[in-house]
């Protein structure tokens, strides 16, 4: 998938839908209750279509909600199907207040919930607007669904976000975490996503990544970025890559930047 700064007015206006015309945001705020937007997700990315959503960015993890699993455990025994991706969105007074997002087998839905089946470049238009202009729950909600798109990829977007002081700072933090896996999926050193095994020497380099941040600021920063820039050991690198945006120093998205090769 392509990056480029100009995503963001690209995909607004291709999010037009054929129905009158209406873009998806159009269409999902058309009348209050429940909706549910079906639409392509990313290659690999997998659910069990009732919560549990995996191998996102080839991450070797699983989502529900605002939970995030890792590791090894019951989750992994979790049925695990490839698309499509279904954002259900609660609609009251026109506007959107909750988004629930799922991957895999489509279930049976109420009477009164509406469907939306559009493309994932219409799809990725709307979360874009959300992430964009959602309030503090919304926007960190849509991040998700827009990363499973199987569309341009949100980083461009992710970047602006995190960096503008305006957006509320639980926003800007949940974009700083989704541009720290970005730059691991793009520099392809993501945990595999089907065994997520590592061996002795990748878990002892990750741990002396970590060991590195428990000193000072002006002694861990420097070398972490050193490290995300240069790292020949995937472990290594990408242990740097994560602990630079927990950091909390500005200099991690400039370096996130570079690696995404953004401007």
């Amino acid at each position: 998938m392509r990056s480029t700064p100009f995503v963001l007015p690209l995909l607004l206006a291709a999010g037009v839908a054929a129905a009158g015309g209406q873009t998806v945001g159009h269409r999902v705020a058309a009348s209050d209750g429940v909706v549910q937007v079906i639409y392509p997700s990313r290659p690999g990315a997998c659910g069990d279509g009732s919560g549990s959503i995996g191998n996102v960015l080839g991450r070797n993890q699983r989502y529900s909600g605002e939970d995030t699993w890792s590791g090894h455990g019951l989750w992994e025994n979790r049925q695990c199907v490839r698309g499509p991706a279904r954002v259900v969105a609660t609609v009251l007074s026109g506007e959107v207040t909750r988004l629930r997002v799922y991957v895999g087998p489509i279930p049976a839905t109420e009477a009164t919930t509406r469907t939306l089946n559009v493309g994932a470049t219409e799809a990725a238009a709307w979360l874009d607007e959300l992430v964009a202009r959602g309030g503090q729950r919304l926007g960190s909600q849509a991040m998700l669904p827009r990363v499973l798109a199987d569309a341009e990829d949100p980083w461009p977007l992710f970047m602006r976000v995190a960096r503008d002081a305006n957006r509320p700072r639980d926003v800007r933090q949940s974009a700083l975490a989704w541009l720290s896996s970005g730059v691991a999926y793009h520099l392809g050193i993501a945990d595999s996503g089907a065994s997520g095994a590592e061996s002795d020497e990748d878990q002892m380099r990750a741990h002396a990544v970590f060991v590195l941040t428990q000193r000072p600021r002006g002694e861990s920063v420097p070398a972490l970025i050193d490290i995300a820039r240069t790292a020949s050991h995937a472990a290594a690198r990408k242990a740097a890559i994560y602990w630079l945006g927990q950091s909390g120093d500005p200099r991690a998205l400039d370096v996130y930047a570079e690696l995404l090769g953004l401007r």
